[in-house]
């Protein structure tokens, strides 16, 4: 049953395009619309353009626009039908129920059904008699029932078969449920709940879908591994992603920075204390991928670890990647044996702030991890200290940025300057000749080489004037008889005319169905009037500082200004021809007539000079 149009409409009415893109890439203002990274393919230097106004998005390398839906489905990699209730959804729009003979739902999205109906099981099984004990020792552990209500905690009961009876009974096949790893198949075949008895921490994605569960044990005396979680699914790679990213998305924008933690009851802890930029690693060891994930949202990062041994060595590691990923990296140094969690419990937020205030920076901690063993104590645990402080450097993508720190680490050790420079040389030359080959980037964002767009071959003149009558379309009516097919020069412009003509007869808002047409998407005319949409030449940022607003374009003038500017350039390429053939002509009457349409074209160039000089 295909959504009615007017429902589409809606969703898209409410639906911020600039928010949605903001969750997967930031974006900033440049002039009237919002320019950042591509999230499609590989990029250093923003071609990604968002229209508030319209709802469209437009990447100028690699092409891919679009309105809302569309991005939807392409990032996502979701059905036309999923991206609408997926939108829908967010936006608080209720859509027609579907006969279940009617619903096509995709593979994935069942994934994605099932696990959402153990989330909801989970949860609720937490609050009912059985979950009593799970309940008292979250409250132990210092989370509010707030809490527990906003992150959706649950509880797996000591049994075999409660997800089993449950989910199967609400028409999820066990195929299913094995593969979005809620089941356990035994070496007998039997199949049975993963999880039991343990307190249950739904993994969210970054627009809040649950892909995976990690799972706390109750009791401190059972042979068995303190967390546990979902295995690796189609919907679920641990390595991929951070615990309370989706409901930190907004406050990392605001804030520019995260308090990375290792465990779940750390980010929660964090979140209740209105630390709401906490997200965990959870289960994991900290990845490239997760970085990469979450320097889509700031460029700060506060690592808040174990004040154990373990919890240093991780740091350090931390460090390392962090760096090579661009953050400006610090570190919150908690009294022996304490973790975020128990020091909020212990000691209370503002404790934790003082801490979070005096964070060190990363080269400060590596010296002091260095002091603290006494390695600094000998000239080579100094010399051991300065090669890593060195090569942590080393990693860094801002060049600048060695400068400062290669000369902050002289002055400490007393040591030239070049001879630290030397050293940071040979760490690269050794860094690539050692380099092992990056993994492929998955589809959705594989380098593509930006090809140049067809609208270079237009005037600039011609693009004005169809971007005008693409955006007013009511500004057709003003046109003179033949215009503006008589003054255009170029076969595309005439093509990209032609089709504008076709939209503005049929439709109040050609861009609006570009966007919402596939088939006009995916053509390069479709592409081409996406392109004119969004304007690609802004003021520049500095400028922005200080002019907030913009003049409306008077696009009535635009349009005359530039059809006037290219009557000019058609009437000097015909001047040229008619010279040309004249220096060629064989007779007197050849050359009169030629003379006698020169003339015509001069007087015709000046009138349009006397009226582009007063406008």
């Amino acid at each position: 049953m295909p959504f009615p149009e007017r429902l589409i409409e809606q969703i898209r009415q409410r639906t911020d395009l600039v928010e949605l893109v903001s969750e997967v890439v930031p974006l900033k203002r440049v002039g009237k619309n919002y320019a950042g990274l591509c999230p499609f393919h590989a990029e250093d230097t923003p071609s990604f353009y968002v229209h508030p106004d319209w709802g469209i998005f437009k990447c100028f390398g690699c092409g891919k626009g679009g309105n809302a839906i569309t991005f939807v489905m392409e990032y996502y990699r979701m059905s036309f039908p999923e991206a609408v209730r997926f939108l829908a959804e967010r936006a608080g729009i209720e859509l027609p129920e579907e006969p279940t003979e009617e619903r096509e739902l995709s593979h994935t999205q069942q994934l994605y059904r099932a696990l959402q109906a153990a989330a909801r099981l989970y949860h609720s099984l937490l609050f009912s008699p059985a979950g009593t004990t799970a309940y008292r020792y979250a409250l132990g552990r210092g989370l509010s029932e707030q809490t527990l209500r906003q992150f959706q905690l649950g509880y797996a009961p000591n049994a075999w078969d409660t997800v089993l009876t449950e989910l199967r009974r609400q028409g999820f096949s066990e195929a299913l449920l094995l593969e979005a790893g809620l089941l356990v198949r035994s070496e007998q075949g039997t199949l049975y709940d993963r999880f039991r008895d343990r307190l249950i921490f739904p993994i969210h994605d970054t627009v809040g879908r649950v892909v995976g569960f990690g799972a706390r044990r109750l009791r401190e005396e059972e042979p068995t591994p303190k967390y546990i979680n979902s295995p690796a699914t189609p919907l679920y790679d641990k390595s991929k992603l951070l615990y309370g990213l989706y409901h930190a998305r907004h406050a990392l924008r605001s804030s520019g920075y995260a308090l990375l933690v290792e465990g779940y009851m750390d980010a929660l802890a964090l979140h209740q204390a209105g630390l709401d930029t906490a997200v965990a690693t959870a289960g994991t060891a900290l990845s490239r991928d997760q970085l990469r994930l979450l320097r889509r949202y700031c460029q700060q990062l506060f690592v808040v670890y174990d004040a154990d041994s373990a919890g240093q060595q991780a740091t350090l590691r931390a460090l390392e990647l962090a760096l090579a990923e661009g953050f400006d990296v610090r570190i919150v140094v908690l009294p022996a044996g304490e973790d975020p969690a128990s020091f909020l419990q212990s000691q209370g937020k503002e404790a934790f702030l003082m801490r979070l205030r005096s964070a060190v920076p990363f080269l400060e901690f590596v010296l002091l991890e260095y002091q603290r063993r006494g390695a600094l104590d000998t000239p080579e645990g100094q010399v051991q200290a300065v090669r890593h402080a060195v090569r942590l450097i080393a990693t860094i993508p801002d060049r600048l940025l060695h400068e400062f720190l290669l000369r902050r680490l002289a002055a400490r050790f007393a040591l030239p300057e070049s001879l630290l420079y030397a050293e940071l040389q040979a760490v690269g030359a050794n860094q690539s000749s050692t380099a092992s080959p990056s993994p492929p980037p998955r589809p959705s964002t594989e380098a593509a080489a930006p090809t140049p767009s067809p609208l270079k071959e237009l005037l600039t003149e011609e693009r004005e004037i169809l971007r005008a009558l693409l955006l007013q379309p009511h500004l057709r009516h003003q046109l003179q008889p033949g215009e503006p097919e008589s003054v255009l020069l170029s076969e595309r412009a005439r093509q990209l005319w032609q089709l504008i003509q076709e939209l503005t007869q049929r439709y109040a808002e050609p861009v609006l169905t570009i966007a919402a047409d596939p088939q006009l998407q995916q053509s390069t005319e479709g592409q081409l009037l996406l392109e004119l949409a969004i304007v690609q030449q802004s003021p520049s940022p500095r400028w922005l500082e200080y002019v907030q607003e913009f003049r409306e374009l008077d696009w009535g003038a635009v349009l005359r200004e530039n059809l006037l500017r290219l009557r000019l350039r058609g009437i000097e390429q015909r001047l040229q021809q008619l010279r040309a053939a004249q220096a060629q002509a064989q007779s007197w009457v050849q050359q009169q007539q030629l003379l006698h349409q020169i003339q015509e074209l001069l007087d015709e160039r000046l009138r349009c000079q006397q009226q582009l000089e007063h406008r």
